[in-house]
């Protein structure tokens, strides 16, 4: 039996904690956190070559998953308060030289466990604008996206 190891890689950036808080999330006291099982699902689900460009996207690597502290602290993009099957997202976009990050994180708000957990990567070809950002994110019959919050960076800040 694989036993979950979770690693925290750093507290919210005032910004975000910020942004949730205008759209009644508290994220004060919340840590993000990658998971052995969020490595291997975005190696194995979104690593082959083959299956990500049938798709229209690029395969992830482990460079690719290197970087969530840089996109959890610098996205191009974040969208705060998707609700997709009761539970709460965070999804982040950056830009990278070929293509674009996309890496959602669950709010997991437990009395022992506050944490922004590594949810899915995926990688797609080139740039996307804000708005395909948007789209992507909300294509999910079960995904409600109406009460969210798009920050967008400024220089690679959110929030300015």
């Amino acid at each position: 039996m694989n036993q979950l190891i979770k690693t925290i890689i750093g507290k919210p950036e005032k910004w975000l904690i910020e942004a949730a808080a205008n759209i009644g999330l508290d994220l004060v006291g919340f840590a993000h956190e990658i998971t052995n099982y969020f490595v291997n699902h975005g190696l194995k689900k979104h690593g082959n070559e083959a299956e990500e460009r049938a798709r229209g996207q690029l395969p992830v690597t482990l460079a690719d998953i290197s970087r969530i502290p840089d996109i959890i602290k610098n996205p191009d993009a974040a969208i705060i308060g998707i609700n997709r099957y009761d539970i709460p997202l965070i999804a982040y976009s950056k830009k990278i030289d070929d293509g674009t990050l996309l890496y959602l994180e669950e709010v997991l708000n437990g009395k022992r466990n506050k944490a922004l957990r590594s949810k899915t990567i995926y990688k797609k070809m080139g740039s996307i604008s804000n708005e395909t950002f948007f789209k992507i994110i909300g294509n999910n019959a079960k995904t409600d996206m109406s009460k969210t919050k798009m920050v967008v960076g400024a220089g690679g800040h959110p929030g300015g």
